[in-house]
């Protein structure tokens, strides 16, 4: 597979494919790398039975289950008599047309309805610790050309995205033999902004009783990745120019400059180009930063993705997997996980934790917020807003305030009570966490650390 081009935009296939070839639905379960059915001819059956185009293997699916019809008005599935029926994002229906982002489940047999990818591909993990299916290949093929450029790279994406482990792979792909050091420029505190990222003398100010090379060069001959790179405060945005225009820092307390090759790498959950027009980043330091920019979709985007990434997610905390109930992947695949990858993980991990004994993981072992997700379908509605994505802190809806405080309720017992570590694995700041926690007063923190 190639990549052409050194920006990888992602256009949304949720609900905004046209009708004919340009749909498929792509079989995810009992195996998430199921076959492929095209919505390409004028009919087709779907079964067990010899005749049927796509043949489902799967228990409680009848010989011939289901027939997908395709004519003037776009697709749409009719029931056969199935003695198990056919159920269209969660409702069991007699006939039904369908649209990019339905979910199906036919028997045990669970499907996504997708926009055709330009190159059919499958799923893999084509770095340590990225998973990958036909949506998610596509943008890594991207981000892989980028890096054997010498551009500088943003990677925008929501909270949860994976920006840092792209960012961590394009420096793999460099084959640059300095270090990859990530920085969040959130968690900087603004007093010591300067002297995290150009590093400092000893005595150059109180509390400084050793020296610190700082983030620049400790990225010399490798990456420098600046995480939340919008929220560096404007003045230092002006030195961060600096030092990559002349490729050379001063730390504090010194007055000679310090030559530094770093490759550099910016992440923002939003485009820098509406935080230039908000005032809150340099236009000189965005022309400087904007060589390649690589978009990584949301999960909601990636919907056929999601009983693999699962799978292997749940995968790495067992030796053996118990088997997955149906039910349960639809109600993943109608999630519209606003927190990403890193809320799907943290599931996975939590169901591992609770349920591994079990004979199979049902649609009962979901946390409340999940089952209760899926009862609109996902591309029937507006995509959700991203946490965090595009609010500041004292601008959260009530919406907002249940969504974090129910994610930050499950990171908290996975951390076991850890407010900084469960906020970051959010996406919040943790003094939003703590605001969260103490309105809703329903967290005992000292039980969760002591395990109680």
């Amino acid at each position: 597979m190639s990549a052409h081009q050194t920006t990888a935009p992602f256009q949304s296939t949720i609900g905004s494919a046209p009708i004919g070839s340009a749909l498929i639905i792509r079989w995810v379960h009992p195996s998430p790398e199921g076959p492929v059915s095209p919505l390409d001819v004028g009919r087709f059956l779907l079964g067990r039975g010899e005749k049927c185009r796509t043949r489902l293997e799967a228990e409680a699916v009848s010989r011939y289950h289901a027939e997908v019809l395709l004519d003037g008005s776009g697709p749409r599935i009719r029931d056969l008599g199935s003695k198990n029926g056919v159920h269209v994002n969660g409702a069991r229906v007699e006939e039904c047309p369908l649209q990019a982002g339905d979910v199906l489940r036919l028997g045990a047999c669970v499907g996504v309805v997708v926009a055709r990818e330009p190159e059919l591909v499958g799923f893999g993990e084509p770095f340590p610790g990225l998973l990958a299916g036909p949506v998610f290949w596509p943008v890594l093929d991207a981000a892989r050309a980028v890096a054997r450029t010498d551009l500088p790279v943003i990677i925008e994406g929501e909270t949860g995205t994976g920006k840092e482990r792209v960012a961590r792979a394009i420096h793999s792909w460099t084959g640059r033999n300095g270090a990859f050091v990530a920085l969040n420029c959130a968690a900087l505190p603004e007093s010591l902004a300067e002297a995290e990222l150009f590093g400092y003398r000893k005595g150059a100010f109180t509390g400084a009783d050793r020296p610190s090379q700082g983030h620049f060069r400790a990225a010399d001959g490798g990456t420098l990745l600046l995480d939340e790179v919008v929220d560096l405060p404007l003045p230092l945005q002006a030195k961060v120019l600096r030092a990559i225009e002349a490729r050379e820092v001063v730390p504090l307390g010194e007055t000679r400059p310090v030559p530094v090759d770093v490759r550099l790498v910016a992440a923002a959950q939003t485009s820098l180009h509406e935080a230039v027009g908000q005032k809150r980043f340099r236009a000189d330091l965005l022309a400087r930063l904007d060589g390649a920019t690589v978009r990584l979709p949301p999960l909601r985007e990636r919907i056929q993705e999601v009983p693999f990434l699962f799978t292997r997610l749940a995968s790495r905390h067992v030796s053996r997997l118990p088997a997955l109930d149906p039910r349960l992947i639809e109600a993943l695949c109608r999630h519209d996980w606003p927190y990403n990858v890193r809320e799907l993980d943290l599931l996975a991990r939590r169901m591992m934790a609770l349920h591994e004994s079990a004979p199979s993981l049902r649609v009962e072992h979901l946390p409340d917020r999940l089952t209760l997700s899926g009862q609109s379908a996902i591309g029937r509605a507006d995509p959700p807003r991203a946490a965090g994505a595009g609010r500041r802190e004292g601008r959260s809806t009530p919406a907002d305030d249940v969504r974090d405080f129910a994610a930050l309720t499950t990171a908290l017992e996975e951390c076991g009570g850890n407010v900084s570590r469960a906020a970051e694995l959010v996406g919040i700041s943790r003094p939003r966490a703590y605001r969260l926690i103490r309105a809703h007063g329903e967290l005992d923190l000292e039980a969760l650390r002591s395990g109680r």
